[in-house]
């Protein structure tokens, strides 16, 4: 089980403190019954309260949740209900815990107690967004880009093919920087960047340095922290080095993401990162994509534009995948069978 800081108080997976948690709007009107109080971390709680506004005023849509943060023994209560130790599951989902391989052998998905993004109280279950691999649903094809806006994913909900779940990631919340009139700095910096894009001749993708405890590889290392910084696993110092918090971010993400957890940060564990990236996109995992696809320099902003589409549909021609610029399970899969 992990550790992580926000707001200078330290806590594990399962147990946040109440001084970090405010509660999620409308008061009192979440759950199955309609009827409980649901409370999130400090920012994504006022993410979510921001949101939901503006989910709100442009679709007339009034959006509750079912499942918000859980303590360690709810987390428990829900792995136990639909994972037996040394089953076979019908579903091909096996997680280890308490030293055995355990199989799903009925229900959803549920994480490792002490890993749920739940526990984090980073994660929220949507009402009427769906059943299982419904993700045409249509309050959700309303709802969906607004939230995304506000820092609201859906790459573990995908990854699981439950359309409700989603995650916070503070790195991706757009929602409060809306407005201030950006479109002429982005126009500039796109032509400035055409010259970088001609001259990346190589279609083969790039591989990121390898990583691990100890490592001193100052610009790798901040920008894996920043990535797991922006997906809410990693509150410490953004420095060159790759010490004991980085090292337990990187096997919180390795396990929520089915890797081998050995706090290495090789090839799949970088793919892996930029699951779910797509033009429009912005952020570190962003970052990572432009690295992965040879760009560099002014080139690597963290926002998927142009230059990153017409960059990665070049790599994912020589993928032999669909090139789309979206980073989904295909592409990330021949990049770690290929790169």
């Amino acid at each position: 089980m992990t550790t992580m800081r926000f707001r200078g108080r330290s806590y594990r997976n399962g147990c946040v403190p109440s001084s970090v948690l405010d509660e999620l709007q409308p008061s009192g009107r979440h759950g199955t019954d309609g009827r409980s109080r649901a409370f999130l971390r400090k920012d994504a709680a006022a993410s979510w309260n921001r949101a939901i506004d503006d989910v709100r005023a442009g679709t007339g849509l009034q959006l509750t949740v079912r499942g918000w943060n859980r303590s360690l023994a709810e987390q428990q209560g829900f792995f136990l209900q639909r994972y037996r130790r040394g089953a076979r599951s019908p579903f091909g989902d096996y997680r280890r815990y308490d030293g055995s391989t355990w199989g799903r052998v009925g229900g959803a998905a549920a994480a490792v107690p002490g890993y749920s993004n739940h526990g984090w109280a980073l994660a929220v279950d949507v009402q009427d967004f769906g059943g299982v691999g419904e993700w045409g649903n249509t309050r959700r094809a309303k709802a969906f880009p607004i939230l995304r806006e506000h820092g609201w994913t859906d790459v573990e909900g995908r990854r699981v093919n439950e359309p409700w779940h989603l995650v916070y990631c503070p790195g991706d919340d757009h929602g409060a920087r809306r407005g201030r009139g950006r479109a002429a700095g982005r126009s500039g910096a796109r032509a400035a960047l055409r010259g970088p894009l001609r001259r990346a001749t190589t279609l083969r993708p790039h591989r990121p340095p390898t990583l691990r405890r100890g490592t001193r590889r100052p610009a790798g290392v901040r920008l894996w922290a920043s990535v797991l910084a922006a997906k809410g696993l990693y509150a410490g110092e953004l420095g060159g080095r790759f010490g004991e918090d980085l090292d337990a971010a990187t096997r919180a993400f390795q396990e929520r993401s089915h890797l081998l957890v050995d706090g290495i940060v090789g090839p799949k564990t970088w793919y892996t990162s930029v699951l779910g990236v797509e033009p429009g996109s912005r952020g570190a995992a962003v970052r990572v994509a432009q690295v992965v696809a040879g760009l560099r320099g002014a080139a690597v902003d963290g926002v998927a534009g142009s230059v990153f589409a017409a960059r990665w549909k070049r790599v994912q021609r020589w993928l032999g995948v669909a090139a789309d610029a979206h980073l989904g399970p295909r592409t990330v899969a021949a990049l770690v069978r290929k790169g």
